[in-house]
């Protein structure tokens, strides 16, 4: 009697949703049974998070026969490998001929299970690795925002340094506007960052980020790896899968601050009813400029004194190393409260235009000058609402409150425009300056309004006033309009203020 000979061929089946290698095995002779192997691999999950796992599970037959105690290995082609490889990851089959397998993949990568005896492959089945990304939007002072979009994928994927888009449509807006570009930065453990600061209107806003990543294919579901187009940015929706890094998106809602718009709107509808040249800068409650005519430069009379007295403090404590001594406080004093020009000299000898421009600079100011004397620097209303509304941070810890209680107590003979208007119901730090110019009366104020945890600054600043009064009236006007209705009443007969001693 002769040996059985074994006959082998392949085919592919569909089991559990997996396609596998089959082999026949059959008897010699004609019409014998095919006795089918079949090794079937399913994931539990098709789709997963960088950094999690997933388990492979299958079935291991022979016919209808479950093969127990056949060991099961487990091969890997990640995207980019040109052959497969073996994983190291085995196990063996239940007494049901099932088997599963816990991997861990760090990008797409396809797997399969092979069995020895007897020898079955199953088919390759795809799980996809979505990077972790991670989204932060902060408010930051001077109406802008903050945006962090952080991943988390495979380490051996460079994307530093490549470019990302970034878009913004405010309110209803259904069209995005690119708004500037930037480079992401990677670190260790595969931590892509990509970060971007810009300024937001009061309300709702949307902000895109697009980025084309290099390799991208090895991250996530293709359907979320589209180049960037701009006829994309004019939807109105986007679709869930662009929250990845290659498309980023979010929705936001930005605090409109006070004053707001209709308030800042109403005081610029008074101030261009006025006689002269007039302008002011509002900082609101959430850091976003506004005003009217913000940048037009005028020569800054005693105004200036605040700046003298923040930067003689900084000489004190980052150059000199020292608190008060000798005539510091009898010379500052008169400077700030009766606005004394003696004193103001003597601290501008002391301090130098150098410094001045230095504290320019720290404070954002974009129009300031200075040359022959304190009394003849020259900035706008937009340089001064923003050197209050820094002024705590540019002040050195130990001198922060007596600056602060210099500037809120200056004598009442001088307290005349926004304190006179603002108080009691805000508390007000304030400096005023005034003189005669070529055209007229020039009056200007500025000041740092706080109440509960919430602070605003103002400047106004006029030239050619026809009086003294009149630019006083000005100044009050505007804060009336941006304070609303705890605001003071306005006292028309504004001739009536004594400016006391001092200078303007």
């Amino acid at each position: 009697m002769r040996s059985p000979r074994r006959a082998l061929a392949a085919r592919a089946s569909i089991a559990s949703g997996a396609v596998a290698l089959a082999w026949l095995y059959a008897p010699a002779g004609v019409g014998a049974a095919a006795v089918t192997a079949q090794l079937t691999a399913v994931p539990g999950r098709s789709e997963i998070t960088y950094g999690q796992s997933a388990t492979i599970r299958g079935r291991l037959t022979l016919g209808t026969t479950k093969i127990p105690g056949a060991a099961i290995t487990l091969e890997s082609k990640p995207y980019g490998a040109k052959s497969w490889s073996a994983t190291g990851a085995a196990t063996t089959t239940k007494a049901d001929g099932t088997y599963s397998i816990k991997v861990r993949p760090r990008r797409n990568t396809l797997y399969r299970t092979r069995s020895a005896t007897p020898p079955a492959l199953s088919r390759a089945v795809p799980i996809v690795v979505d990077e972790l990304t991670d989204a932060h939007i902060n408010n930051l002072a001077l109406g802008r925002i903050r945006v962090i979009v952080t991943s988390r994928h495979d380490p051996a994927l460079n994307w530093s340094h490549k470019r990302v888009y970034w878009f913004l449509a405010e309110g209803t807006s259904p069209q995005f506007k690119l708004i500037r570009h930037s480079r992401t930065t990677q670190g260790h453990s595969g931590l892509t960052r990509m970060k971007e600061q810009f300024k937001v209107s009061g309300g709702r806003y949307r902000v895109l980020a697009c980025f084309s990543a290099p390799n991208r294919k090895a991250m996530g579901p293709a359907r979320g790896r589209a180049v960037c187009h701009h006829s994309s940015f004019r939807k109105r929706r986007l679709p869930r899968h662009w929250l990845t890094l290659s498309y980023f998106h979010r929705v936001g809602f930005a605090p409109f601050g006070f004053p707001g718009a209709d308030a800042v709107s109403s005081a610029r509808q008074f101030i261009t009813g006025q006689a002269g040249v007039h302008s002011f800068a509002v900082v609101n409650s959430e850091g976003r400029m506004s005003g009217w005519d913000i940048h037009r430069t005028y020569v800054s009379a005693s105004v200036v004194k605040a700046m003298l007295l923040v930067a003689y403090l900084r000489k004190l404590h980052y150059e000199d190393h020292r608190g008060f001594c000798c005539d510091d406080q009898s010379v500052l004093y008169p400077m700030i409260h009766v606005s004394d020009n003696n004193a103001a000299t003597t601290i501008w000898q002391r301090v130098g235009d150098g410094r001045l421009y230095d504290l320019a600079h720290l404070a954002g100011m974009r129009d300031f000058s200075i040359s022959g004397i304190w009394a003849n620097a020259h900035f706008s209303a937009s340089d001064q609402a923003r050197f209050m509304f820094k002024l705590d941070q540019l002040l050195p810890d130990e001198f922060r409150g007596y600056a602060r209680w210099l500037l809120a107590n200056i004598d009442p003979s001088q307290s005349w425009g926004i304190p006179h208007v603002a108080r009691p119901y805000w508390y007000v730090m304030f400096k005023g300056g005034w003189r005669s110019t070529g055209i007229g009366q020039l009056v200007h104020q500025i000041a740092r309004l706080e109440r509960a945890k919430r602070t605003w600054t103002m400047a106004v600043l006029t030239d050619g006033d026809p009086s003294m009064g009149y630019g006083i009236g000005t100044i009050e006007g505007v804060t009336a309009r941006l304070v609303g209705p705890h605001a003071a009443s306005v006292s028309k007969a504004s001739n009536a203020h004594s400016l006391g001693p001092g200078g303007g």
